[in-house]
């Protein structure tokens, strides 16, 4: 065997076995040539105690690669760790009851990092050592069975699958940096995308100068980067917060004691428990505490850097709760002022006393935030007040029964405010106490110099308002008289110009208005239109003084015969009117028979009438008000045709 014919090996060195029954020789050769290939990191001497997992695994995922008839060829190799021990026994591993001393030929590949030979009676043994690419350590050494005679092409064979091996083994021991990078990758994209969730988050919160966004944002928050965490916020008592997940801060001796003592020192304080543990962080400003962030973890403690993140989050908020105070203080003026424009503009757009009553009810729900807002109109016939709104969706009836229990409560002539109805008993308190008012701020409503009711704003919760809130009511109730004067003015001009003065009745263009109206929201209707038969002989024979008597008595009877939703109205001269909504003209003719006989009956002297009816319905879709007077009037020029004091309809609605 020469370096020609082997160029992978040197002359082999003989020595004697250490074995006296054996016939060895032990035989030294060049290590394996490696590749070149860049490897990012090499194994050392403090790596050995580590590897051998990947060693094996290697192994067996290079036996599973090797052909067959290879196997058959070289037979299965021992694999051997880098102190040498055995960790994969091969097809000859039964020689080693006969004597064969494998372990001294493991060392001495081991020792010299080359491939050694051994002769063992008739059989060759080759050990080939697995190094690493850069120091030559070795890692791992394969032994072969051989023959004594072994060829060029085996040994060739055993040096290129040792080398598979090696390759094998790097795939494996790089995969494991490959796999550390990825999890560093993994890692560094989750904490930037958490740091993106911060900043947005903070960022949001500072944009915010409202109580109630900002704890918003700190539960979602939270929500994101604990999302096994139960969050709790405890704020002050002047804050007041409409979130029911926020938990008003009491110093009282049962509170949790974990909570206060981050609100007094301002620091994070913790408390470990069996089951998990709580942390508490203090939501504070430059000028002081405002709230408690309170975290539960029931398993899992969390990690320093997501508190490090939740604090940032908590440090922002509590920022954002102080710029929401001291802004809140500086409008504080303004909007008291924009208040009492916005309500006067308001009022003051309608001349409807229900209206005006329903807004200023609306408005100073709003401004004031108490449970309770009441307006009382005194009705002077009945010496008493009545509700005419309120805020609450209690039942109206109940209230205006509690209301009408105390009809004898005396007129309010001065604003007045009560800091706790259960400590004051003196004058009308019981009353609000029925109503469960504890805290109450009221004023009179004066119109024209007359008191015409009271508002009155209360809520269950004792010593609710402060002085500037009963300054601004005063102020309030003073615009709303005035509106409460012009809309009666308004009302009591109106009346008089929508009725006629002789008879009582309607004037014509109410009727108009009030048909045009109902034809958009009513299906059908029927118009009557009632004549006195032969008016201008009794006008010529009793005077026009007995006419109109005669025109005030039919009206009478007209008013008491129909419905309150029916119209009746003087359409001119000795003609009367009359509009029943959702009512067919068969049904109208009854009522028209039942009036012509009791004015028959009940007028003095006694008259008679003639009366025509016609009717709309959804065929006719929208038809004028001219043009249904114009059917009922002809229907009037039949019954008189047919010899008056009797009624007719038009043919389009029989």
């Amino acid at each position: 065997m020469t370096d020609r014919q082997f160029p992978h090996h040197r002359s082999l060195t003989i020595t004697e076995s250490s074995n006296p029954n054996a016939a060895s020789m032990y035989c030294k050769a060049d290590p394996v040539e490696h590749s070149d290939s860049f490897i990012p990191s090499d194994i050392t001497e403090h790596d050995l105690p580590y590897i051998e997992s990947f060693v094996r695994q290697a192994y067996s995922s290079w036996l599973w690669h090797i052909p067959r008839h290879v196997v058959q060829e070289l037979g299965t190799p021992a694999l051997y760790s880098y102190d040498g021990i055995l960790l994969s026994e091969g097809s000859w591993n039964q020689q080693e009851e006969r004597g064969f001393d494998s372990e001294r030929l493991v060392q001495a590949s081991i020792k010299s990092g080359r491939t050694e030979m051994c002769l063992y009676e008739d059989q060759a043994f080759v050990s080939v050592p697995i190094c690493s690419h850069q120091s030559e350590l070795v890692f791992a050494v394969l032994v072969y069975e051989a023959k004594e005679d072994w060829t060029r092409s085996e040994a060739l064979a055993i040096e290129g699958w040792a080398l598979q091996l090696q390759q094998g083994f790097y795939r494996e021991y790089e995969q494991l940096f490959i796999d550390d990078l990825n999890r560093a990758r993994c890692h560094a994209e989750f904490e930037a995308k958490r740091r993106d969730t911060v900043c947005d988050m903070i960022q949001t919160i500072h944009h915010h100068i409202d109580v109630d966004a900002v704890l918003a944002q700190i539960m979602l928050g939270v929500k994101k980067l604990l999302p096994t965490a139960t969050a709790e916020v405890y704020v002050t008592q002047e804050l007041r917060i409409d979130n029911p997940r926020v938990k008003v801060l009491m110093f009282q001796p049962w509170e949790d004691t974990i909570v206060k003592q981050a609100f007094i020192t301002g620091s994070v304080c913790s408390d470990e428990r069996d089951d998990g543990c709580e942390i508490a962080l203090a939501l504070k400003g430059k000028q002081g505490a405002y709230g408690v962030l309170k975290l539960l973890f029931e398993q899992d403690v969390p990690e320093p850097s997501e508190l490090q993140f939740v604090q940032l989050i908590v440090e922002a908020a509590g920022a954002a709760f102080e710029n929401a105070k001291l802004h809140e203080q500086a409008n504080a003026v303004i909007q008291e002022l924009s208040f009492i424009n916005d309500l006067t503009t308001r009022i003051n757009q309608t001349l409807h006393l229900k209206e005006i009553f329903d807004d200023a009810t609306q408005e100073l729900s709003r401004v004031f935030q108490a449970e309770y807002c009441i307006l009382l109109q005194y009705h002077e016939e009945l010496a008493r007040y009545e509700l005419v709104s309120q805020n609450v969706r209690e039942d109206h009836d109940s209230i205006q029964e509690t209301i009408c229990f105390y009809k004898h409560l005396p007129i309010v002539k001065e604003p007045f405010i009560i800091s706790d109805a259960m400590e004051q008993s003196y004058g009308q308190i019981d009353f609000f106490e029925v109503l469960n008012l504890r805290s109450v701020i009221a004023a009179p409503l004066i119109a024209g110099g007359v008191i015409k009711g009271i508002v009155i704003v209360g809520d269950s919760e004792p010593r609710f308002f402060t002085y500037d809130n009963f300054k601004l009511l005063q102020k309030l109730a003073q615009h709303m008289g005035l509106a409460i004067a012009n809309a009666t003015l308004h009302a009591q001009v109106k009346h008089l110009a929508d009725k006629d003065q002789l008879t009582g009745l309607y004037a014509r263009h109410y009727l108009n208005q009030q048909i045009d109206e109902q034809q958009r929201s009513t299906r059908c209707g029927s118009l009557i239109v009632i004549d006195i038969d032969f008016f201008k002989l009794i006008n010529d024979t009793y005077g026009h003084l007995m006419g109109d008597q005669i025109l005030s008595q039919v009206s009478r009877v007209i008013s008491s015969s129909i419905r309150e939703g029916d119209i009746a109205a003087r359409w001119g001269g000795e003609e009367i009117a009359i509009y029943f909504p959702n009512l067919h003209a068969s049904n109208a003719y009854k009522i028209a028979e039942r009036i012509r006989k009791r004015i028959e009956k009940e007028t003095e002297p006694s008259i008679t009438v003639s009366s025509g009816i016609a009717q709309w319905g959804q065929h006719d879709e929208h038809i004028s008000v001219e043009s249904l007077f114009n059917r009922a009037d002809m229907a009037l020029y039949q019954a008189k045709q047919l010899g008056r004091n009797t009624i007719h309809i038009h043919a389009e609605a029989e």
